[in-house]
């Protein structure tokens, strides 16, 4: 094994730099750095010619995912992938996505100052829409990569955002809407890994730095669509009146009850949007969204059927005339990390802090990397959040975790390419 040491400085300066020019909030630590935008067309430029000048190859597939290939000692070896993403929410932060990529070009440029030759190719990737906040579908590209994803490839190109740009128009526009196929059949990797913030608040609250993390837990969305009768405000006597936003009030409140009321996961509505909007008008329809998480895809269905038998007995007390269609949006299925990429991780964090300053984590949020485990072996890597704040531009994480999360990385990636050097003998 390399000592190869990752230089600290230089990761925190990129990250504050690339994030200051590109994304960031007036007067804020804040970014709002939705894909495909004019800052993301600008940070993803200048993250091409930072790895062609480390002697990187750069192919760009049909999603606009990035893979910079930094060759191996042996080429019929797929890469070993170190993957994030660069995009953010309308109002994110620094850390969530942004450290992952930038960690995997400091791991490039630290094995090149040490002049250090991997077995297997290296891959940096940026991943494409992780956020799904311009384009809804969150860690969209890496799951039209694995291939397991219900929305395929066109159907993703198809999406539009709030100003009608449909996602391979905003693909053309920014010069990156590439030719390599999305698939990871075409366009394979021997293994992915990815460091992350935790995005919650375990890690500093246990006073542990390095967390292996083992598994993503399952999630799903769905659309609910509530209908009623539109009509004059100052009008319609009370007991005449079919009023979607009421009803559909007590469904959004009804879902944080079912999900408090059976402790089986979190239920959370965080979009809604009434037909009329007027002030004067009884409100004929709405539609919001439901996320649903929980530690098992059973679990998932479990809560999403409590929700569901709530709606139906709200329905009928209600008894105006309101009723509610569901339909399923998105989900990602439970992912189980391997036992290959997770001992990687582990003992890379062991040797830098030692074991009583890791601890094996189930991710609560989703990654690119629960898709990329549904085809390759996966694992990742979480260090500590400031109070477990992310989606939001107090996210921080302090330079030292960083470059902590960056080294573990590293040696992480070289245990793996050790591993797979000792198979091929």
């Amino acid at each position: 094994m390399s000592k190869a040491r990752v230089n600290s400085s230089r990761l925190n300066d990129t990250i504050q730099s690339t994030c200051t020019k590109w994304g960031a909030i007036q007067d804020s630590t804040g970014m709002r750095r939705l894909t495909l935008s004019a800052d993301d067309k600008g940070v993803r430029d200048w993250l091409v010619e930072e790895c062609k000048s480390l002697g990187c190859s750069i192919k760009v597939d049909e999603m606009g995912n990035i893979f910079a290939i930094r060759p191996g000692l042996d080429p019929s070896r797929h890469a070993i992938a170190m993957g994030s993403h660069l995009d953010t929410q309308p109002a994110g932060g620094r850390y969530d996505g942004i450290l992952g990529v930038i960690a995997a070009l400091e791991v490039l440029r630290t094995l090149n100052d040490s002049n250090v030759t991997t077995t297997c190719p290296l891959a940096l990737v940026d991943w494409t829409n992780e956020e799904g906040a311009r384009f809804p579908g969150a860690m969209m590209s890496s799951g039209v990569w694995s291939g397991k994803s219900i929305t395929p490839l066109e159907a993703c190109h198809e999406i539009i955002d709030v100003e009608g740009v449909s996602m391979k128009s905003a693909l053309k526009d920014i010069g990156y809407l590439g030719d390599t196929p999305c698939s990871h059949e075409a366009n394979p990797l021997e293994c992915h890994f990815e460091l992350h913030i935790e995005q919650g608040p375990e890690l500093e609250k246990t006073g542990k730095s390095i967390g292996v993390v083992t598994a993503v837990q399952g999630m799903k969305w769905f659309a609910i669509r509530v209908t009623g009768v539109e009509g004059h405000s100052g009008t319609t006597p009370m007991p005449a009146r079919s009023d979607a936003l009421v009803t559909a009030s007590r469904l959004i409140a009804a879902v944080r009850d079912a999900a408090k009321a059976t402790g089986l996961g979190v239920a959370t509505v965080g979009v809604i949007k009434s037909d009329t909007s007027s002030q004067a008008t009884i409100p004929a329809g709405v539609d919001f969204i439901i996320d649903v998480r929980c530690s098992t895809d059973e679990m998932v269905d479990e809560l999403s059927a409590s929700i569901l038998e709530s709606f139906d007995k709200i329905i009928t007390e209600e008894d105006n005339g309101t009723k509610y269609v569901v339909q399923r949006t998105w989900g990602l299925p439970e992912s189980i990390f391997h036992p290959d990429c997770i001992d990687a991780v582990r003992r890379a964090a062991t040797e830098e802090v030692g074991e009583d300053q890791i601890m094996d984590m189930k991710s609560r949020a989703g990654h690119d990397s629960a898709w990329t485990s549904r085809v390759v072996p996966t694992s990742m890597i979480f260090v500590p959040s400031k109070d477990g704040v992310s989606h939001n531009p107090n996210e921080y994480t302090s330079p030292e975790h960083c470059a902590l999360g960056a080294q573990a990385l590293l040696d992480a990636v070289l245990h793996y390419d050790e591993m797979v050097s000792r198979s091929s003998q």
